[in-house]
């Protein structure tokens, strides 16, 4: 096998692949090459799921078709939410009996789960834990916060609902007419954070094969499993797929597990300290209760990142960034004139239900998907759970079949008509 580094460029993950730690030296897979587990997916939930079956002495081959962190693992906003879409009560609710209690105690652990795997690891990916923000809008925001603060009390999460006047103080804006802040959450650099997985992964034993496209899998000698590839074949015993809203046809059906939706993000240079300390002066992440929200934070070196819905039709990385930088300038009139250095997009994964998806797919073959805009504790937390599922423990997840989302080939119309809608419904809200 030759060496060929396998790099991103600064544009197509914005901030994040101009100021990323290096990566590790990975190679494209030529030839043929084997493991005990294959992994598909150098994103959050491939290498956590590497990472866990390497400090359990299992062999392990990581491929990715980009670099580690090629898609939304490196071009999410960094934002370490606690948490899933669906709320503690209806957690309990989606599912039934004892799997009520396990999928919970997922959702409250995976925050802090990932607090302890980057300071016992020393994982250098800036990470802040500060708690999260969610700004409500309107009487219809107020109410969710205040209902939804009291399920994590009622969890036993700390959080707490904010006046206007001290959410105000606390995120430098009058944008919103209360917030909620949950004990739990921060945000890091993703982009770092996989490359520092990846690092631990490679430290431990495991192989990483990046520029490496899986065409398809087949049944191999001994009922393993052949990964073939653009350039090479892989030979393991067991196969996780671990590439969310990137899936493609490598499993056929698998791609209809989730709806992929555009999420851009703009980040401005570093602001004078005069404006970087009237902005987030917490260091907070923050999210909205709109229904079509944006998402933002500050970073660790003053700069300004926003995110929010991007191209819902053509290609995700052709998003504009000029609405979202309209709304950050309306929340923060200090960042009017501030020089937006970087854009860049990426696709998430979303669930019709709104629950993540752990799927026996095969003998031996487990995939891990659909976190809904909460990906990066999810996704970690989730790697735990391919581990386990490949290893046959007890999961805290149901291990379902292949999940087909209904109507599937109307996903584009569905989130138009639903983005269409939500705005205009968020319009209403904030004349209510």
């Amino acid at each position: 096998m030759s060496i060929e580094p396998s790099t991103i460029t600064p544009r197509s993950h914005g901030l994040w692949g101009a100021t990323a730690v290096s990566a590790p030296e990975t190679v494209t897979l030529r030839g043929s090459a084997q493991a005990e587990i294959a992994i598909i997916g150098a994103g959050f939930t491939g290498l956590s799921a590497a990472l866990h079956l390497t400090a359990q002495g299992h062999e392990v081959a990581v491929i990715d078709a980009g670099a580690i962190g090629q898609g939304c693992s490196g071009r999410n906003g960094g934002q370490v939410n606690p948490g899933w879409k669906l709320d503690p009560n209806e957690i309990a609710r989606h599912y039934e009996g004892a799997w009520a209690d396990s999928a919970l105690h997922l959702a409250k652990s995976a925050v802090p789960a990932l607090s302890d795997l980057v300071r016992s690891e020393g994982l250098d990916c800036d990470f802040i834990e500060n708690g999260y923000v969610q700004g409500a809008v309107g009487a219809r925001g107020l109410a969710s916060i205040n209902q939804r603060t009291a399920q994590w009390i009622e969890h036993g999460i700390d959080a707490e609902v904010l006046s206007r006047a001290a959410t105000a103080d606390l995120l430098g804006t009058h944008a919103y007419s209360g917030a909620m802040v949950h004990s739990q959450g921060g945000n890091l650099h993703p982009l770092s954070y996989a490359r520092e997985l990846a690092r631990v992964v490679l430290a431990r034993g495991g192989q990483i094969f990046t520029s490496t496209p899986a065409i398809k899998a087949q049944r191999g000698a001994n009922d393993g499993w052949v990964v073939h590839t653009a350039s090479g074949t892989l030979e393991s015993r067991k196969l996780l797929i671990a590439t969310n809203g990137y899936t493609d046809g490598f499993w056929p059906g698998l791609a209809q597990a989730v709806v992929s939706v555009a999420s851009a993000l703009s980040a401005t240079e570093p602001l004078p300290e005069a404006v970087a300390s009237s902005i987030l002066p917490g260091l907070h992440s923050v999210s909205e209760t709109r229904r079509i929200q944006v998402y933002y934070r500050m970073t660790v070196d003053g700069r300004f990142v926003i995110g929010g819905r991007g191209a819902t039709f053509g290609r995700a990385e052709d998003s504009t960034t000029a609405p979202i930088r309209a709304i950050a300038e309306r929340y923060f009139p200090a960042l009017k004139g501030a020089k937006w250095n970087h854009d860049w997009a990426g696709t998430v994964a979303i669930t019709w239900d709104h629950a993540p998806k752990l799927m026996a797919l095969d003998e031996g073959v487990f995939a891990g998907m659909g976190f809904n805009g909460r990906g990066v504790a999810m996704a970690t937390a989730m790697g735990g759970q391919l581990a386990r599922a490949v290893r046959g423990e007890a999961t805290d997840l149901p291990i379902t079949d292949l999940y087909r989302t209904p109507f599937h080939a109307f996903r584009k119309l569905g989130v138009f008509s639903t983005v269409l809608r939500g705005r205009m419904l968020d319009r209403l809200d904030q004349q209510a």
